[in-house]
């Protein structure tokens, strides 16, 4: 088949717009996950590099470059992860360039044909997908990767200062992205080896040593640090039979059969006139299975020493793989290419074959951030979530509350630990425990500090409890008592939220479900704002409860909006089912607490 440049553009069109769209696509739905959170962590840290030596194990460019994307754009999950998306988007183009280079004299693969099917296939990869709504580096390198691939082969095939240059700073640029870029230099430098000569060799080999004294400023005064720190521990797969063939059904499908028959077929060349396949090693097959089997067998004997092992740290054989695929179906018949390639593109777009599921931190910090006020304290106990939930506690809060990792103090500081923390909380009255975790001290210490527990608020995620208390140290004595039993131990009215928080107790067992109304009444004694319901939203009705335990009632009052003035704020109790009043002992229909002043 023959296609004019206008039709490959089409094609090529189509196929960018279809990388778009399934790359967008529910681009915020899940919440940012482990290592997105330590994304956001380095971000916001005002010493970068010294962050990254002491808790990471990355170089700086990503994050460099993403800090000033966010700078633009804003710190929402699509926007950051729109970052990733572009080069994602931005790879599907360029394997086409590097299609044309690595085929270069291959005039059986030397067909838009080839290209056009590599972008295809590079478009289904569900990796590429997945780690495209990612705000991790993954593309980013990806992208750097096909541009660094045709920079070298573009200067191999006729050598010049400038096509030097246009292969040396990607691959610079690479090894301040990530490590494993090395991979690539290693393919880089056997390919040199084997299939240059002369003094091209020669140039070559000195030009990968450069990126390696290029590198060398951020190796020695900051890389050799971080092999102490944590590389991820449960994110890596072991390095056995089944780990390979989890990568390879994220990699190639669960369609392997197929797929892995169609990588075989392109290693191959097609001879028409003699009806037969060709297995030649050349220069491009070479490159591309070798790209495969390096970056693949390294890492799994890496592995045995530092946990690096996991599909998402091998984004970019997605490469190789979807141009051995393009020349595999180039190889077969154009009927039967045509009919392969849309069962590949049906399956593709239809079966999802890699998917994370992501914890819901944000619902978790919805949880603290809903009833939260400027000043109190989110302790987090949740291990490894901290940074993610750091991020949504923060943009949730508009950085309102003080927050504080017990992971990292324990990781960090942990010559202050326990006593630091303990102080911290002692400063606090109000404290919201977000707890995910077997470790369970940090209750005691909210015990020595007077702190009791009045809230506990759940988020389930794949049979697992995350949940969230709320801790309070109210002062001595009481500010209502009812007939009904109900002691009002304290009251809060926030103005500018048009809340008013009470606190319940107790001293024996209730026998009905008493409704809570808190109200407002203006200086002629109208009604004008109210809320009705059971203590806590509901979910803490008076008949679960037990002596002696507090409960936290936060009463969001309607209308949000009122003239300027000043406000009576009451409580009232009663049973829905017959509306009958529950007075103050007093003898009071209900029992007035404060005042709400609306300032103009």
């Amino acid at each position: 088949m023959t296609l004019s440049k206008k039709s490959q553009l089409a094609l090529l069109t189509a196929i960018l717009v279809l990388a778009a769209a399934t790359r967008i696509l529910h681009l915020g739905d899940q919440a940012f996950w482990l290592d997105e959170g330590s994304t956001y962590f380095i971000l916001t840290q005002p010493d970068m590099f010294e962050a990254l030596a002491r808790t990471d194990v990355h170089p700086p460019l990503f994050f460099m470059l993403l800090r000033g994307w966010v700078a633009l754009t804003g710190w929402s999950e699509v926007s950051m992860r729109m970052f990733s998306v572009l080069f994602s988007i931005l790879c599907v183009a360029l394997i086409v360039p590097l299609a044309k280079v690595m085929n270069r004299g291959r005039g059986w693969f030397q067909t838009p044909v080839v290209w056009i099917l590599a972008a295809l296939m590079l478009t289904l990869s569900d990796p590429d997908v997945v780690l495209a709504q990612d705000a991790r580096q993954y593309t980013l390198r990806s992208a750097l990767s096909i541009v660094c691939m045709i920079g070298y082969l573009r200067w191999a095939h006729k050598p010049s200062w400038r096509r030097l240059w246009l292969w040396f700073l990607p691959a610079v640029a690479l090894m301040y992205i990530q490590y494993q870029s090395a991979y690539l230099f290693l393919l880089q430098g056997l390919h040199v080896l084997i299939f240059l000569r002369g003094r091209v060799r020669i140039v070559a080999i000195v030009t990968l040593a450069l990126v390696g004294v290029a590198f060398l400023p951020w190796a020695l005064g900051y890389a050799l640090g971080q092999s102490d720190n944590d590389f991820g521990i449960f994110s890596s797969l072991p390095s056995d039979w089944w780990t390979l063939t989890e990568i390879m059904r994220k990699y190639i499908s669960t369609q392997w059969a197929l797929m892995l028959l169609l990588m075989v077929l392109g290693i191959a060349v097609l001879m028409p006139e003699k009806r037969r396949l060709n297995f030649k090693l050349d220069g491009t097959t070479f490159l591309l299975v070798m790209w495969i089997v390096l970056t693949v067998g390294i890492t799994f004997v890496w592995n045995l020493w530092y946990p690096v092992l996991a599909p998402h740290r091998l984004l970019f054989i997605s490469i190789p793989i979807a141009l051995l695929i393009a020349q595999g179906l180039r190889n077969i018949r154009a009927p039967e290419r045509w009919l392969l390639v849309g069962v590949i593109t049906v399956f593709g777009l239809s079966v999802v074959d890699d998917y994370y599921p992501k914890e819901p931190w944000d619902d978790m910090a919805s949880s603290a951030t809903q009833y939260s006020e400027p000043g109190d304290l989110a302790l987090l106990e949740v291990y490894r979530g901290d940074n993610p939930l750091r991020y949504y506690l923060d943009q949730q809060s508009g950085y309102a509350l003080d927050v504080e990792s017990l992971h990292r103090w324990r990781e960090f500081r942990a010559a202050e630990y326990p006593h630091g923390i303990l102080d911290i909380i002692d400063q606090h009255d109000h404290v919201w425990l977000l707890h995910w975790s077997p470790d369970r001290f940090v209750f005691d210490f909210l015990a020595q500090t007077g702190h009791v527990q009045t809230a506990l608020q759940t988020t389930r995620h794949l049979d697992n409890d995350l949940n969230v208390y709320r801790f309070d140290r109210l002062p001595d004595g009481e500010v209502a008592r009812f007939e009904n039993g109900m002691i009002l131990r304290d009251v809060a009215i926030h103005e500018p939220e048009m809340r008013v928080d009470l606190w319940w107790t107790t001293e024996a067992a209730l026998p009905l479900d008493y409704s809570v109304s808190a109200f407002l009444l203006d200086a002629n004694g109208q009604l004008v704002a109210q809320h009705d319901g059971f203590p806590f939203v509901n979910a803490r009705p008076t008949t679960a409860w037990s002596p002696g335990d507090v409960i936290y009632d936060p009463k969001p009052l309607q209308p949000t909006v009122l003239p300027p003035g000043t406000y009576t704020v009451a409580v009232q109790l009663y049973t829905y089912f017959d509306g009958v009043r529950y007075p103050t002992v007093g003898g009071d229909d209900w029992a007035t607490v404060g005042t709400l002043m609306i300032t103009p």
